[in-house]
Order: structure tokens, then sequence, then C-alpha cells
């Protein structure tokens, strides 16, 4: 398989002119972070065109995907899609809103406990969200078939070393960010 070894991109050329233009910084993390800010600009691309194919948004996929991991009967409380999707209570009723107009979902409340509510997918919703789950992996396999599969399970791993730290919020750091 052949490697990119030797080839540059236009990261490169970002570090290489704050090398000479700041030669007492290392900017070197701009090696890492600013390629993982450009490829999540080019998937959030990718993801809205192939999930509107399926007449979702993302952030309709993201909430029907959270149903249908739970199983049957493809539910949660709105509580679980704030923590989950990190979105505001406001943006989420929103969004429940839209989703339920659209037949996306229905809301309800517990039939021993009214004061809990619930969320629901509807059959519409799972079959549409299916649907584009099953093709985006598709399409995000053929976008990996560059990448053998032992350097996949690395990048994995070092993608989730990186996310550590954001996973619980009340540990999330500066990382020695300077205040001015």
């Amino acid at each position: 398989m052949e490697r990119n070894v030797g080839k540059t991109d236009e990261v490169d050329e970002i570090v290489a002119a704050w090398r000479r233009e700041r030669e007492d910084l290392d900017a070197s993390p701009l090696e890492i972070f600013s390629r993982l800010l450009r490829l999540n600009r080019h998937l959030e691309k990718f993801r809205r065109q192939a999930f509107a194919a399926h007449g979702l948004d993302v952030w309709e996929f993201e909430m029907l995907s959270l149903l249908r991991r739970q199983g049957e009967p493809y539910q949660a409380q709105p509580s679980q899609f704030m923590n989950e999707l990190l979105v505001a209570s406001g943006t989420l009723t929103h969004r429940i809103n839209t989703m339920v107009e659209r037949g996306h979902a229905i809301r309800h409340q517990d039939s021993r406990d009214r004061r809990i509510k619930y969320v629901r997918a509807t059959p519409l919703g799972i079959e549409r969200s299916d649907r584009a789950m099953a093709d985006l992996l598709t399409s995000e396999e053929k976008m990996l078939e560059p990448i053998p599969h032992e350097d996949r399970a690395e990048i994995s791993r070092i993608l989730r070393d990186l996310l550590r730290p954001f996973s619980d919020a009340s540990k999330v750091q500066t990382f020695g960010a300077t205040q001015n």
C-alpha cells in the first residue's frame, strides 16, 4: 500500500510559516490539531449531505441514533439528550418539537409517574436513521480504505487518549492556556 511519506499538505505550509515567523514557538501541535480541525470540517459537510439524503439533519440523526441505541422501545428522557449530545434545554425543546412535526418522534409520559417524560422514535424515525447509518458506515469505510486496519486501531487509541480529558466535564482543564 502506497504511503504519503514525503508528501506535504496545507498544514505543513502553515506550520512552516509559523516556524519561520516565530522561531521562539513550538508549532508542532498544529501538525495534529490543524489537521483534526480541517478533517472535522470536511466530515461535518459530508455528514450533512449524507443525512440530508435521508431527510434528516445532522442533529436529528444524532438524536434518533441515541434513541435507536437504547433498544426497544427506542426512548429516552430529555436529560439523556442534554448529557450525551451536549445541548441546552431550549435547543433540545426546539429539536424535539421539530422531530415530532416531521413524524420522527413522539412525546409521552411514564405510565406510573406522570412527571417523567420521554421522547420515543417512531417507526419512520427508526427506518430513516437505520438507512442513514448503513449508508454512513459504508461511506466512512471507503474513506478509511487507504489506512491499514492496524493503523486504524492505533489512530483510534490516540484519539481516545486525546478525548479522555473532555469526557468528564468536571475535569476539563485549560491545559495551561494563558489569560491576558
